[in-house]
């Protein structure tokens, strides 16, 4: 059997780049990049190998955010029941929250005096929900406190993006060096004023960011050397409100090596801080917003990374974050892959990959990806629930859970020691394998990721995507290796088309607008993985051989609690 070692993984595509990313040699697994509509034959005998005696690595929780737009959103009733289910899916599973315009949840008055006066009421009140749902904040320092005069109403896009209406500020000439130094006493206003309404503890725990994608003309009106100025101040406002928050930047969107990430590093390493005169500028992480597939995904971090290691290297030992790590842009565009298992399984091979490939042993401190889906649409949208306003129940709406949000479930029941795992070079681009362990429990992720292509445009029902689904199916041999016990508990869960898929059962209703009651109650029944197997399992000198039908796409969690 070929199995998925190498000795480098080389990947060269066009992002306005002619040099190729070259990873670190691969230990454990070959990833090939096949085409996307592949439809090679799997192997009856696709074999896994699994050996817990070999030496363990940590496996962090870097799945445990997501983002929605704008803040103004939170008071409605639909966003403050999806907050409070995000909240509630428990440990190792949705922690932070990042939504964009916190700021513009705020007023602020007489800023040309020394006593400037400030009116956070509605931004305690949103953040009131966030922090009672048990979510934490990345708190994007973005928008402008309004001034208390101005009535109108902030608007957005019908997508909740770009801004339209922009309530009258003192804030409106960022070049001007007055406005920077009255903005850096606006931010150690409000960090002063967090830390009194939520703790100290509880606001250092937050991730404090430069506002959202500054390359983007939509969210960011003014250059690049404003921009930085902006930076000093939001940094220097901070510290001076309690030196131990954290904050850093740039959270940039594609391309990934755009003039304002260079900016940031470079001026964070040697560049001159615009209000203490001070070379360079602390950065306590850094953040990009890159979406693809999960390998592309990988890739284009590393160019980041690689400029950082050639240009700045004394900022390669901060934390790596990519708090946009969608398949593709756009949350409101409908794609049917949207609705079901493929989406979860994205989420799960991301998470595969960046373990193996962007961990400690190759010298990054890979922090956090993060989805950005917490928004209020419908099954084919980018978000975690599918929202129904027009039905029968007495609150007036219903969320139900997709799977790319109940996956997590099965994600939370990761161990927090990661195994390797040996897999067939032949299905390394679809099919892969987490091996995790507590204690004496072992917990292992199996995921199907259907090669279809994402960029389809959205149809009824796939067409040639299921074809590509059958061929794709694996019958794998798991063999697991150095198990102290001689028999356990074994139980497996599953997401796929036919096990937690709510989505499937909502088609079988022939697709009611109008919920009724029991609707409801069915679509709920169908939002947990389903158990597929529970039974008392024995092992042949410290050895188990599990026979796996795995669909695609699908995402299973095997668990091996051993008797004692």
């Amino acid at each position: 059997m070929t199995t998925g070692i190498s000795k480098g993984l080389l990947i060269k595509k066009n992002y306005n780049s002619t040099t190729p990313v070259r990873f670190p040699p691969l230990i454990l697994v070959l990833l090939p990049v096949l085409p996307l509509l592949s439809s090679h034959a799997i192997s009856s005998d696709s074999k896994v190998e699994i050996d817990f005696t070999e030496k363990s690595q940590p496996l962090p929780d870097i799945w445990n955010s997501t983002g929605f737009s704008p803040a103004d959103i939170v008071s409605t009733p639909e966003m403050k029941a999806v907050l409070v289910d995000l909240g509630s899916l428990g440990n190792r599973s949705i922690k932070y929250i990042r939504p964009h315009y916190l700021l513009n949840l705020t007023e602020a008055q007489n800023m040309d005096t020394d006593h400037p006066e400030y009116d956070w009421s509605r931004l305690d009140q949103t953040l009131d929900v966030i922090t009672q749902s048990g979510l934490k904040l990345i708190f994007e320092l973005m928008g402008f406190p309004a001034d208390g005069s101005d009535n109108a109403v902030s608007s957005y896009d019908k997508n909740f993006q770009e801004q339209l209406v922009h309530r009258k500020s003192y804030f409106n000439d960022l070049k001007s060096p007055q406005q920077i130094r009255k903005w850096k006493e606006f931010i150690k206003a409000l960090a002063l004023h967090l830390e009194n309404r939520y703790g100290s503890d509880q606001v250092r725990s937050w991730i404090f960011e430069s506002t959202n994608e500054p390359n983007r003309s939509n969210f960011w009106s003014y250059s690049q050397e404003v921009f930085l100025n902006y930076y000093d101040a939001c940094s220097e406002g901070l510290r001076a409100a309690d030196p131990k928050l954290s904050f850093a930047g740039p959270g940039t969107a594609n391309p990934e090596l755009n003039g304002y990430f260079t900016a940031l590093m470079d001026h964070c390493a040697i560049g001159k801080n615009f209000l203490t005169g001070e070379k360079g500028v602390r950065i306590d992480f850094i953040s990009v917003h890159v979406k693809d597939q999960p390998i592309e995904i990988i890739a284009r971090e590393m160019k980041c990374i690689n400029y950082i290691r050639d240009h700045d290297p004394s900022l390669i030992s901060k934390p790596f974050i990519n708090d946009e790590a969608d398949p593709v842009v756009g949350w409101a565009k409908t794609y049917w892959w949207e609705c079901g298992p493929w989406y979860a399984s994205f989420i799960v091979q991301n998470i595969d990959l960046h373990q193996r490939l962007m961990g400690p042993s190759r010298g990054i401190d890979y922090r956090l990806f993060s989805s950005d889906n917490a928004f209020l649409g419908t099954w084919d949208q980018r978000t975690t629930h599918s929202l129904f306003r027009e039905q029968a129940t007495d609150a007036g709406f219903t969320i139900i859970r997709k799977p790319v949000l109940t996956v997590m479930k099965l994600i939370s029941g990761l161990g927090t020691k990661l195994f390797t795992a040996r897999i067939p070079a032949s299905i390394a681009d679809h099919f892969g394998v987490i091996p995790s362990m507590d204690d004496k429990r072992i917990s292992i992720l199996v995921y199907n990721k259907t090669s279809i292509n994402i960029d389809k445009q959205p149809k009824p029902e796939p067409d040639d995507e299921l074809a590509v689904m059958k061929s794709q199916e694996v019958e794998s041999s798991v063999v697991l290796r150095g198990i102290s016990s001689n028999s356990a508990k074994l139980e497996i869960q599953r997401i796929d088309e036919q096990h937690g898929n709510p989505y499937r059962l909502w088609v079988e209703m022939g697709r009611p607008k109008l919920l009724s009651k029991k609707q409801v109650e069915l679509l709920k029944g169908e939002e947990s993985p389903k158990i597929i197997d529970s039974r008392k399992i024995f092992f042949q000198n410290h050895e188990l051989v599990l026979k796996l039908n795995v669909p695609s796409p699908s995402v299973s969690l095997i668990t091996i609690d051993p008797d004692h």
